[in-house]
């Protein structure tokens, strides 16, 4: 496990810091230290808000920290050393900011149960779920006034994120071929590699670290089965002003899962290991309904329950749009405010429209245009497929995917140019079929949720939201209520006792058919 050394210190000394938020015990500890091994353990009355962000379209956590500095603290505050004289002390002194991208800060924040021995940590198993470990450098700083005085405001980068935005590697997929490959003679098609073999290679090479991918033990042997190679191989090269951040942003921009319909993948971030994943849309689809039992899948996490308006008069009972068996999580699932949204119109048609992929056949001196993956009438055959049949409606689920005649006739499409040529159909797809299908996914019916805090919720898995009580049913609800896909999760601490979420979520379908009029221009 990639953070196992890292955060071994905060696991040895977990008792000093445990903390009581929203009734519930976490062993919270924030340390800043930098290369020098200057170090300060921050109290958690001095941290007056810790936002954290966990997006499923960016693999790197993301925030800011404000810590107290009254009369600047931070760096000001020394122990007396004359008071050594009278006993084995130590100095301590406040933390030296050097504000060159290497001032890190470790953050550890794991549940803590009590029991006839005291307060005990979780396995690393349940930690996996239920904890947060993650590395930050400091970047941007702001000073801000307070109440109770001067504060520092930090914004905080996962140190990966960091070390590949700065590190050029020179990097060429040939090296993945094994040295000894003699590739003096082979032609640019064989010297082509899967790209998620690519990305791998990159995040090992760059950020120094061959267990930087996420494993798994089936039948006692180490494997990665939530990393794929994907179907798209690229011969590729970096060129010499790309960091590696650029290098693995280009590659992933055009990978393409091997999975029968070939769509796109999310690289993701495991919070509590440090490690990374990639995985198809439709597979983790797959993982969220199991509609022969009629309960959460694999990926998904839990239900929110809303107050419906009770009607006396209505004796017939409600369609269930959550799964029937779904987890609660008592009050860490109560919802204190609920936003809901339509597609946003404008960019909708911006995004939503046949792609025509043109590229150049080298070799036989002639022009390609795939004019067929790319329409969007096809488009939303697959994305039905893929993204809606997998979920539960009142006989099958409904895409909410709607299509005027403007769009159907293909009087709205973009032009995109690939300089890539025939023998990479599979690139093709990823700048044309898949790029709409992705932000078809995007700009879908949404939901800001805020609730109580809870580490178990990540973006790239699954939520549902439904109503109690009896009511008359309605399009609204067919819309809004049901399975949510997680799109981001925002961790907000504030001060010493409050721990909040905002979860931002999208639905990509209709409970029952809402018989939209798609005859229009």
């Amino acid at each position: 496990m990639r953070f196992s050394s890292i955060f071994s210190y905060a696991k040895d000394d977990y008792k000093r810091f445990i903390h009581l938020i929203n009734n519930k015990n976490y062993s919270f500890r924030a340390t800043l230290i930098n290369p020098k091994r200057l170090y300060i353990d921050l109290q958690k009355s001095a941290i007056l808000e810790l936002d954290i962000e966990d997006n499923v379209y960016n693999p790197f956590f993301d925030g800011h920290i404000i810590i107290d500095n009254t009369e600047n603290v931070i760096e000001r505050f020394k122990t007396d050393p004359s008071l050594t004289e009278f006993g084995n002390q130590t100095v301590f002194q406040g933390y030296r900011t050097r504000g060159d991208g290497r001032d890190i800060l470790l953050l550890s924040i794991l549940p803590v149960e009590g029991g006839e021995d005291g307060y005990n940590l979780g396995s690393d198993s349940f930690n996996e779920i239920f904890g947060l470990q993650a590395m930050f450098v400091l970047t941007d700083e702001e000073d801000l006034t307070t109440d109770t005085g001067k504060s520092k405001k930090y914004r905080i980068k996962d140190f990966d994120y960091q070390i590949l935005n700065e590190r050029k590697l020179f990097f060429s997929s040939v090296s993945i071929l094994g040295k000894t490959v003699d590739v003096s003679n082979l032609t640019d098609s064989e010297k082509s590699v899967p790209t998620g073999k690519i990305i791998k290679e990159i995040l090992k090479k760059a950020l120094s670290n061959d267990e930087i991918i996420y494993k798994e033990k089936i039948n006692g042997v180490e494997t990665t089965p939530h990393f794929e190679d994907g179907c798209s191989t690229l011969f590729y090269s970096s060129p010499a002003e790309n960091s590696a951040l650029d290098d693995l942003s280009f590659i992933y921009s055009l990978h393409v899962s091997d999975n029968i319909k070939k769509d796109f993948a999310f690289l993701n971030k495991t919070q509590f290991t440090g490690e990374y994943t990639l995985e198809s849309a439709s597979s983790i689809f797959k993982k969220s309904f199991n509609k022969k039992l009629d309960s959460g899948g694999q990926y998904f996490i839990e239900n929110f329950t809303m107050a419906g308006q009770r009607d006396v008069n209505n004796i017939i009972q409600n369609d269930v749009k959550k799964p029937l068996n779904a987890l609660e999580f008592g009050e860490t699932g109560d919802i204190i405010d609920v936003k809901f949204f339509n597609p946003p119109g404008g960019e909708y048609q911006n995004k939503l429209k046949t792609n025509l992929v043109h590229s150049y056949n080298f070799e036989g001196k002639k022009f390609i245009i795939d004019s067929i993956s790319g329409n969007i009438e096809n488009v939303k055959e697959d994305f039905t497929e893929l993204y809606v049949n997998p979920m539960k409606g009142k006989d099958e689920p409904k895409p909410y995917f709607l299509l005027n005649n403007t769009q159907k006739a293909n009087l709205n499409y973009d032009n995109v140019f690939t300089i890539f040529d025939k023998d990479n159909d599979f690139i093709r797809l990823s700048v044309g079929r898949n790029k709409i299908l992705k932000d078809a996914l995007k700009l879908n019916l949404g939901v800001e949720l805020t609730v109580q805090g809870g580490l178990h919720r990540h973006a790239g898995k699954f939520i549902s939201i439904d109503r109690t009580g009896s009511y008359i049913e309605n399009d609204f609800d067919s819309k809004f209520m049901g399975i949510y896909f997680i799109l981001s999760v925002k961790h907000i601490f504030i001060k010493d006792i409050t721990y909040l979420n905002k979860i931002v979520a999208v639905k990509t379908y209709s409970f029952t058919d809402l018989k939209n009029e798609e005859n229009i221009t």
